[in-house]
């Protein structure tokens, strides 16, 4: 498997457990349309973008490979604030991505060693559904591999 695979997988793993998703994280990024309210919250893992190489003195270059959670919400039921659930994921995948263990001494998350680093990095975009009910989080990730 190669390093970019076993970085996704790391992250697949590190979300799963972060949120009671009712799909996902799944690596097909779906359309809103294409997800029932009754499957939310889902979380998909969308790979198009940018893939960045930062050369040193080095003949190895630092690759960075960023994609993006979108995850879709439930907010139609109008006992729910759309903000209060975007507020519950994104604390839930702050803690995810805190260092743990080795990661905790070495000050970054590694994915359980197959990356050098991942965190949460750039704007979110937040959309609580008030006018429809459908909520959306766009997270943004970066991968750096070793």
């Amino acid at each position: 498997m190669s390093a970019r695979e076993l970085a996704i997988a790391g992250l697949i793993q590190q979300v799963e457990g972060t949120y009671a998703w009712a799909i996902g994280p799944a690596r097909r990024l779906k359309l809103w349309s294409d997800v029932p309210t009754m499957n939310r919250p889902a979380c998909f893992i969308y790979e198009g973008g940018h893939d960045t190489y930062v050369w040193t003195d080095i003949a190895t270059p630092k690759r960075i490979v960023e994609v993006k959670l979108f995850i879709y919400l439930n907010a139609k039921d109008p006992k729910s604030i759309g903000g209060a659930l975007v507020n519950d994921v994104l604390d839930a995948l702050d803690e995810a991505f805190m260092p743990t263990g080795y990661d905790k001494v070495a000050g970054r998350n590694t994915l359980n060693g197959v990356a050098y680093q991942c965190r949460i990095d750039g704007k979110i975009l937040k959309d609580p559904g008030d006018i429809d009910g459908d909520g959306l989080v766009i997270v943004p990730i970066k991968i750096i591999l070793p």
